[in-house]
């Protein structure tokens, strides 16, 4: 199951710092785990100075070093926690104490990495370059950690500039957003324009049908006061020129006649 997996897809690399402990170096010790190959993953570690380390690890190896740590599951998932062991920042550089009394380099170092504190810990054994071959490896390591910082840069600029697109189009839906709102408000307006003219006409015509009404009961009583008057309070009945009666006519009348008769004659 081992072999079927490919080291360079499934692992990577890593870069990190180590601690020395129990060595005098004044310098920061640095180290990269990367997969050479489909089928094998290298160790280096070096101060960028004089001093390096490194081991290759091969599949068998890695199986058993898989056996010491005691990590069960798929062989994926021991590449993962491997991956993750060294990228804790728990990572340090172990030398033997009689390495003190020798020259520097002179022997091996172990590599220990924690994931999280209270899980099996990893342990790799480092071989000491010596000669010409420290150059190598530090040369190696520094090309390198400058392109891991350009494809770490790369990613960056391309993060940020599809930041930047996502802003972008933020801004644009924010302004097509903020021009629907005020049509939507301009139509709302209208609308309560419209409602609010028949309402307001409505009104008017209530006032005026009000006022009016008012004024009809307000006339009424009086028209009625004035066309009909009090019983209690009635106008005198005016004075009629009294006829005397037929029989009394006649006879003055006759009088009158006969005096006239008799003013002829004479």
């Amino acid at each position: 199951m081992a072999a079927a997996v490919d080291l360079e897809d499934a692992f990577g690399a890593v870069f990190g710092e180590a601690k020395a402990e129990g060595h005098p170096t004044a310098r920061p010790i640095l180290f990269r785990a990367h997969a050479r190959s489909a089928a094998a993953i290298r160790v280096v570690a070096t101060d960028c100075h004089s001093l390096a380390w490194d081991c290759s690890l091969s599949v068998s190896d890695l199986d058993d070093l898989r056996d010491d740590v005691g990590i069960g599951g798929s062989w994926a998932d021991f590449l993962d926690y491997l991956k993750s062991s060294l990228s804790s920042g728990e990572v340090k550089l172990l030398f033997a104490a009689d390495q003190l009394r020798k020259s520097t380099g002179s022997d091996g170092a172990k590599l220990v990495a924690t994931k999280a504190k209270g899980l099996p810990r990893i342990t790799i054994s480092l071989h000491t370059v010596t000669g010409a071959g420290t150059s190598d490896v530090i040369a190696e390591f520094s090309l390198a950690l400058y392109g891991a910082y350009r494809t770490t840069q790369e990613l960056a600029s391309k993060e940020q500039e599809h930041k930047s697109q996502l802003m972008g189009s933020l801004l644009t839906e924010r302004e097509k957003n903020e021009i629907m709102q005020k049509q939507l408000e301009a139509l709302s307006f209208l609308d309560k324009r419209k409602a609010t003219k028949p309402k307001l006409l409505a009104d008017q015509v209530s006032s005026v049908s009000a006022v009016t009404l008012g004024s009809d009961q307000v006339t009424a009583p009086v028209r009625q006061q004035i066309s009909v008057p009090s019983p209690s309070k009635a106008p005198p009945a005016k004075a009629t020129k009294r006829v005397a009666p037929t029989s009394r006519r006649a006879r003055v009348r006759g009088a009158l006649l006969q005096d006239n008769e008799d003013e002829d004659d004479n």
